[in-house]
């Protein structure tokens, strides 16, 4: 039920494991705890009360003989939700990134994972983004400029001298493998040899159900809302920069004396409008189509197999 959905969101705890020689890196995820729901949405909650919660955790995590490294975090997410300009997916994992380079963001879809498939998916920013958020928060800068997202090329040499930045190059996808306990396999087998619901494992045409419909009803909505933000955001973004280019004006024109300031200082004075919002939500129209091209392929491939299973029953049933 989309009404009663609520974000929950933790830290996950393991290894980060590089193989000597290979120069291979395994990040293995072995454990992980809850942030508290009331805790992770009071405003009020201060920093302090967080990281203290977060010490203690890790504190008895140790004295369980539990992996007690961070190595990410995790959280829920409803159609893409987690993408959301105003969400905090982008500052959080720059700060898991920052301290444990190889920190992912492992992202759970609890409604599509009733459809059958399991959508669980890992997310790291790139390493161009962090380089230049981190440049923009050690600054003080108020996010990214329209001169950071193109490339920057020089008329001398004819080359460029600095790649801009992309939707494709905010977050990389991290491949997952995951390993069941003893347990879970022997309990798997079970189930494979007709064990206490291997009557439920038999396939059966529950598999040809186009569950997928609402969900791609959905994403058609949230991409129409998507894109509805993105005119949003560039209106805004066109206004603040033609105000910022007449403060600049004003300035330059009310000077007064021999010094005159640089073209450098007068864009720290008045800069131009950040540009991040506007990415962070052409990312998240491109996740949209992503998915309903997703949505609408497994559709496709469904009726042609019912087609083809239609027609196979007609040939048999006609008479000779």
């Amino acid at each position: 039920d989309e009404v009663n959905l609520s974000t929950i969101s933790g830290q996950l705890l393991g290894m980060d494991i590089t193989l000597p020689g290979e120069g291979t890196t395994t990040l293995e995820v072995t454990s992980c705890f809850p942030m508290p729901s009331g805790m992770a949405n009071e405003e009020e909650t201060s920093q302090e009360e967080m990281d203290t919660y977060v010490t203690e955790m890790l504190r008895c995590m140790r004295d369980v003989n539990v992996d007690n490294n961070t190595v990410g975090w995790y959280q829920s997410t409803f159609m893409n939700s987690w993408l959301d300009p105003d969400g905090p997916t982008v500052a959080t994992q720059f700060q898991f990134q920052d301290t444990v380079p190889k920190s992912v963001c492992l992202v759970y879809d609890p409604v599509r994972t009733l459809s059958g498939s399991v959508h669980l998916k890992a997310y790291r920013l790139t390493d161009k983004f962090m380089q230049k958020y981190r440049a923009h928060q050690e600054s003080g800068m108020h996010g990214f400029s329209e001169a950071d997202l193109k490339p920057k090329f020089d008329h001398i040499s004819q080359q460029v001298v600095e790649d801009g930045i992309t939707i494709e190059e905010i977050f990389e996808e991290v491949p997952i493998r995951i390993h069941n306990s003893a347990l879970v396999n022997a309990m798997l087998y079970d189930w494979a040899c007709e064990g206490t619901m291997g009557g439920k494992m038999h396939c059966d045409f529950e598999r040809l159900d186009l569950s997928t419909r609402p969900y791609l009803e959905k994403s058609m909505e949230l991409l129409v809302d998507g894109i509805e933000n993105m005119r949003q955001d560039q209106e805004r973004h066109d206004y603040r920069k033609r105000d910022a280019e007449r403060k600049r004006r004003e300035f330059k024109r009310n000077q007064r004396g021999p010094e005159e300031i640089s073209k450098e200082e007068l864009h720290k004075m008045y800069p131009d409008p950040s540009k991040l919002d506007g990415l962070l939500i052409a990312n998240q129209v491109s996740s949209y189509c992503d998915s309903i091209a997703k949505f609408t392929g497994q559709s496709f491939t469904k009726l042609y197999l019912l087609k083809g299973l239609q027609e196979g029953n007609g040939v048999q049933q006609t008479p000779e």
